[in-house]
Order: structure tokens, then C-alpha cells, then sequence
């Protein structure tokens, strides 16, 4: 049976999951013998909110009026339905009226009822009572009033009237646990005070914590809990709970709805996710979906809101953060407020945490946890939910296979899918990953101009995500591989070349995602996909960048990555050996440090080395060009001085003879990060570098 009936809140009597005909039929028994024990009586039907009250009260009155034998008269109020008191009053006076039966036969008894209730109603609004002339009610007040004729002598020939009604009325009051205080005690003076007539019974549904609240309030109790409780014992003289749902009756209901949803959706859920949501629910959410009406308000916010996420998130983690948005709203706000730096292992926070020992961090959230008026007693459940959807809560378990897991699978703890749980979509500048995975499926099958211009969109407006994604997808498409990289070569010319960032460096990100590429072209292609890459301007810088990361790799190719890699290099130094290297830039002389890794120093140094000597390269510009760059956001300041590459190529005594002149005319130290990238600072950095280095190295014996 279909459970879509999530956003209906309205008795369901013909969907009987719960059992409650059974117990509707228990409970017209039991008002068949309090009719046969009194003349009037006060039935409660007790349930909280939510729980089929109403859907068990329409069972009961169709038994009632259909299936007993001894038939009633079933008058149907809803106080709620009025606007104040004066108008409660006389709309239970006017139904209890018209429910009398009709003809000459009951004409007086119609009369001494009808007078009854209008020598006790309000004055003002006579005129509301159905049937009843103003002229002859206004007259029977004026007697009453003169004395001629008593409330009680009225009510007694009302009383005797009722005697001899053949079916009992019940009157069957719902959603008593909407009304005011006041309106409330309006109710029960009715009840208690007016209404108790012969054949005349009342049905009062209502959920019982909510009304001791409210009478609570009223003078009658002064805000005192057992003089409610006292008060409601007098007016309800039998309880008909409706049963709890049994454990196994909650379990039928959400595993019923959660299979409706996923099969409407085609979800598959790992068996670690399903163990995820089974531990959250005996751990947490049990304590709160405890009713029907909770059930389905759950359900109805899943099935709401997840079509537009549909494959793009992991549907467990959305169907527990779901949870916690429906029932624990100001924990939800927090999670992409104060408290996402945490969640999520921004650096601040992160480093923050590490220092806690695991009790102390604990301890530390139930208290944020209760300023977000968690129950107390959901507080350990809770946070146990909190750091299986986000594990940087528990810094100790996210290592770097941890963080990998959530990325695979989408949750919400990894900072890829964050945003999308609580857009309820996927954010502009993102790609869908249904998108990028078709995407990268049909580039494996055939070029695709349109995917390529797609799949660069996404990487330039978040290279590090991008890229995050792309090496999940690229495994096994070896044709969308050998694509993708020349133009990861030309994004990789636009990236800011730093280490550091809050989301992952774009320039490693880039790295690593040309690194799975080139392993996974086959070898026929390497040679036509370096040198696509190569016609870039950081083409072969990156090329280099990810075959160095593949040595510790068993790559089938990469020999021949080696090879192709280290020839477009040495293309670019052959060029730059017949140069002035003051004209060189420092793009161009970083293909030198390159081809020094890829081609082995054994290749390399004597044609660097045969430059120095022979020219044209001089010792000055030599040593200038190997200082190192450091990158800060998009300042570029010089660093270091590679001594160990100026002595690996021909020996620091080299440069120390060439350029003695020089290095004593020049002041020592220079300060690093002080000086823009200009040939002059350079040579300026280089002559102190070395001057601090030749006076201050260890004297060694026999060079006197």
C-alpha cells in the first residue's frame, strides 16, 4: 500500500496500519456499558498530538452509529470552531437541541429544553439559538429574572424531557487541546455544570498534556500540575488512551516509507549507510518519531525536497540532516553558522579541536547543543549523529581515507557537498555530478567540444573542487583522459602556483588530477598528448609536475610518460642554452629545474654547465635565475638562493672566483621576501646570498 499520504493531516479511518479499529471497537463496548451503568457520563479519548486521535474518534462513531446495537445520536462539535465563549455556549446549546427528535410528540419537550437553555445563556446573542422565537426567550428571561420561574424548575422539566429519549446523544468534542484557557473551562462548566442531563453523554478528545497546560493556567489550578490533574479527574469519569505505537508498528511505518522513497527514486543504500541510519535512529530519532503525524511530517519533508538532489548527495546523510532541520531547527541554523568552521575542519578550528581530548570536546557540544534547546536527553544521540555526518568532529578517525570515504559517497561532511544539503540543489558555479560522470562518458566514447567547454567551466570557477571530482570520474575512461589534458595544461597556466588554501590548492588539486590522467592513457597516446599539452605555456611544468608524482606509482606507461615528457623539455632548455639569460624569464628558466628531475642530473648538467663556460650564459645571471619565487595569494616575492644546484652544475668555487669583485662590493644580508621578481633584484639577492655564504662557510684546512 502506498505510504504518499505524507503532507495529509486528517483522520485516515480506512487505512488501518496501526490497529486502531480494534481499539475503536473496545471503546464502543466500554460506552455501551457506561450507558447501561448511568443516566450521563464524561468519556475521554487521551492521545498526543499526532498519534490517530482523530482518525480513532471516526471509528468509534461509526461504530456507534452503524455497527451498535443499541444506536445514539452522535452530535459532532468543535469548539474550536467558535469564535468566544458566548458563542461556545450557545452553539452547544443549539446543537443539543436540534439533536432532539422532531414532531408533535416532542414539541413540548423541544419547548421546556429550548426554554431551559435560554433562561442560562447570554442575553446579548438569544437571537443565535436555531428555533428559538427572541420575543418568547426574551420574555422567559424576564421571569426568570421577576422569580416566577427558576433556572432549577427549568432544568428539571428539561431533565424530565430527556427522560424519554429512546437513543442516547453523545456529543463527541474534538481538538479541545486548541481552545484558550478560558474557552476551555467553557467547556467543561458545560459539561459538568449544564450538560449533565439524563441520556445526554459526552466523547472529549483531546491530548492530555497539552490540556493540563492550559489549565494550569487558569485560576482553578494557579499554575499548579496536580490541582489540573485533579481538576480533569473530576470532569473525565472514563479514559480511553489510544494505545502507543508498539516499537514494531514505528519500525513498519518508517521502513515502509523510506523503501517507497528510495524506490521512487531508484536508491541503493550501502550497507554501511543503512547501518548509519538504523544506529541514528535507536540512538535518536526514535525519541521523537513517536507518532503518526511525526512520521509522516519527516517523510513529507524528504519526499518534498529531495527530487532536486536526486543522485547528486548521499540520500541518507540528507534523509538525517532532514531530521534535524524538521524537529531541531536552531541546531540546523548553527550548522552553517557558528558552528560550520568546526563541522567542517576549517584550519582555525581544526587545530582548536585537535587539542581537546575526545570527553572534554564532548562535553563542549552537549553544551552548545542544550543552547540550541536540545532535550537534555537527546543530547548524547545527537551529537553521535553530528560526528558520523561530519568527521571532523572527531579529528582523531579523519585521516585522509576517512575524508575520501565521505567524498565517494557524497555526504554532507565533505566540503564538495556541503552547500548542496542546504540549497537543496547543486550551486551555481558547481557542476552536477550526474553531469560531469555523462560528461566524461561520452568524451570516452567520442570527442566532445560541447563537454570539454563544460567541464572547464566548472574548473575555472573552482579549479580544487573540480579537479576533486574529475578524479573520481576519470578512472577507466582512458580517450576522456587524453582530452582533458591539454586543457588542464591551460587552466594550470591561470592557477595561483601556491600551496596553501582553506579549499585545497588549485595547483597541486591540477597536479593530481593530471597525474591520474596521464596514467590512465594508453601508451599509443602519450606522445600526441604531451605534446598537445606541450603547446601550452605550462604544459610540460605540469606534464613534469605529474610524472614525478607517478615514480612512486606502477604505472604501465610510465616509461613512456618519462621519455616523451623529458624530450619537450629538453625542446624548451635547448632553446634557452643559445640565450642571454637576462632576457630569460622566470617561467621559461623553471623548464631548466624541470628537466634536471625528469631527464636525471647525469643528462643535464654538462650542457648546463657547457653553457656557463662557453657561454652565453654568465655566472651572475646563473645564480640570479635560481633564486626561488614564493607566492602569497597573487604576490610573488624572491626567496632563496639553490646553492645546491649552482655547486651540483659546476661548484660554488666557480661562482665564488667569477664574481669575487662583485660579492665584496655588495652588503650582506639582503632580506628574503622583500624584492619583486625583477633580473636586476635578483642578481642583487644572488651576490648576497652568495658574499653570506662564502664568509660565513666552516674553514676547512689546506685552503689557506
Amino acid at each position: 500500500m502506498s505510504q504518499r499520504f505524507y503532507f495529509r493531516d486528517a483522520p485516515d479511518p480506512q487505512t488501518d496500519t496501526l490497529e486502531r479499529r480494534q481499539f475503536a471497537e473496545r471503546a464502543v463496548r466500554a460506552l455501551r456499558e457506561v450507558r447501561r451503568q448511568s443516566e450521563s457520563s464524561v468519556a475521554g479519548l487521551i492521545a498526543p498530538w499526532g498519534a490517530g486521535k482523530s482518525t480513532a474518534l471516526s471509528m468509534i462513531v461509526e461504530g456507534l452509529k452503524e455497527h451498535d446495537p443499541d444506536p445514539w445520536i452522535v452530535v459532532d462539535l468543535n469548539p474550536w470552531l467558535y469564535s468566544d465563549v458566548d458563542s461556545l455556549q450557545l452553539g452547544f446549546f443549539v446543537a443539543l437541541r436540534e439533536a432532539l427528535p422532531s414532531g408533535n410528540k416532542w414539541k413540548r419537550s423541544r419547548e421546556h429544553v429550548g426554554n431551559f437553555f435560554t433562561a442560562i445563556s447570554p442575553a446579548g446573542k438569544v437571537n443565535g439559538l436555531v428555533g428559538v422565537d427572541a420575543s418568547s426567550a426574551l420574555e422567559a428571561l424576564g421571569k426568570k429574572i421577576a422569580g416566577d420561574t427558576s433556572a432549577n424548575a427549568l432544568k428539571e422539566k428539561a431533565e424530565e424531557a430527556l427522560k424519554g429519549l429512546e437513543k442516547p446523544i453523545l456529543f463527541v468534542m474534538d481538538d479541545l487541546d486548541r481552545l484558550t484557557p478560558d474557552e476551555l473551562l467553557m467547556v467543561f462548566k458545560l459539561v459538568r455544570l449544564v450538560g449533565r442531563l439524563p441520556n445526554v453523554y459526552y466523547l472529549l478528545a483531546y491530548d492530555e498534556k497539552t490540556l493540563l497546560d492550559l489549565v494550569q493556567q487558569t485560576n482553578i489550578a494557579s499554575g499548579n500540575r496536580t490541582r489540573a490533574r485533579d481538576y480533569m479527574e473530576k470532569i473525565i469519569q472514563v479514559r480511553l488512551d489510544v494505545p502507543a505505537m508498539r516499537p514494531e508498528q514505528k519500525a513498519e511505518l518508517i521502513n515502509s516509507a523510506m523503501a517507497e522513497v528510495m524506490g521512487r527514486y531508484e536508491i541503493e543504500v550501502s550497507e554501511e549507510d543503512n547501518e548509519l541510519f538504523s544506529r541514528a535512529y535507536r540512538g535518536y530519532m526514535s525519541n521523537t518519531l513517536t507518532t503518526p503525524r511525526a512520521i509522516n511530517r519527516y517523510f513529507a519533508q524528504i519526499d518534498a525536497l529531495y527530487e532536486t538532489l536526486n543522485k547528486e548527495v548521499n540520500f541518507i546523510d540528507f534523509s538525517l540532516i532532514t531530521f534535524i532541520r524538521t524537529f531541531e531547527p536552531e541546531v540546523y541554523k548553527n550548522l552553517t553558522g557558528p558552528w560550520r568552521a568546526e563541522i567542517m575542519g576549517e584550519l582555525q578550528a581544526y587545530i582548536k579541536i585537535r587539542k581537546e581530548g575526545a570527553a572534554e570536546r564532548e562535553a563542549r557540544w552537549h553544551e552548545l547543543l542544550l543552547s540550541a534547546h536540545v532535550n537534555p536527553s537527546d543530547l548524547s544521540g545527537l551529537y553521535e549523529l553530528l560526528t558520523s555526518l561530519f568527521p571532523n568532529l572527531r579529528p582523531e578517525l579523519s585521516s585522509s581515507q576517512v575524508r575520501e570515504v565521505t567524498a565517494q559517497r557524497r555526504g554532507i561532511g565533505d566540503r564538495d557537498y556541503f552547500e548542496r544539503y542546504f540549497a537543496f540543489g547543486v550551486p551555481g558555479g558547481d557542476i552536477p555530478d550526474t553531469a560531469l560522470e555523462n560528461l566524461i562518458q561520452g568524451m570516452n566514447e567520442s570527442p566532445d567540444a560541447e563537454g570539454i567547454r563544460a567541464i572547464l567551466v566548472a574548473l575555472k570557477s573552482n579549479t580544487a573542487r573540480a579537479c576533486r571530482k574529475l578524479r573520481r570520474c576519470l578512472p577507466g575512461n582512458r580517450e576522456a583522459a587524453a582530452q582533458l589534458l591539454p586543457h588542464l595544461a591551460d587552466i594550470y597556466a591561470s592557477t595561483l602556483h601556491e600551496f596553501f588554501s582553506v579549499d585545497g590548492s588549485p595547483m597541486i588539486n591540477l597536479e593530481q588530477t593530471a597525474q591520474l590522467a596521464l596514467s590512465e592513457i594508453a601508451v599509443e597516446k602519450v606522445e600526441d598528448t604531451i605534446n598537445a599539452m606541450n603547446a601550452f605555456p605550462f604544459g610540460a611544468i605540469l606534464a613534469s609536475n605529474a610524472v614525478q608524482r607517478l615514480k612512486e606509482e606502477a604505472s604501465s606507461n610510465f616509461d613512456t610518460l618519462l621519455l616523451y615528457t623529458s624530450r619537450v623539455l629538453e625542446e624548451r632548455v635547448g632553446k634557452l642554452l643559445t640565450r642571454d639569460l637576462a632576457t630569460v624569464s622566470t617561467h621559461d628558466f623553471r623548464h631548466v629545474f624541470h628537466w634536471r628531475a625528469i631527464a636525471g642530473k647525469g643528462v643535464t648538467d654538462p650542457r648546463l654547465k657547457s653553457a656557463l663556460v662557453d657561454g652565453p650564459w654568465t655566472a651572475l645571471d646563473f645564480a640570479a635565475r635560481n633564486i626561488s619565487v614564493a607566492t602569497s595569494g597573487q604576490v610573488e616575492t624572491l626567496a632563496d638562493l639553490s646553492f645546491e644546484i649552482l655547486d651540483e652544475v659546476i661548484g660554488l668555487e666557480y661562482f665564488y672566483r667569477e664574481l669575487a669583485d662583485a660579492i665584496d662590493a655588495t652588503d650582506e644580508p639582503v632580506l628574503r621576501h622583500h624584492y619583486s621578481d625583477t633580473i636586476d633584484n635578483r642578481r642583487l639577492l644572488a651576490l648576497s646570498f652568495l658574499r653570506h655564504r662564502r664568509d660565513n662557510a666552516p674553514h676547512m684546512p689546506g685552503n689557506d
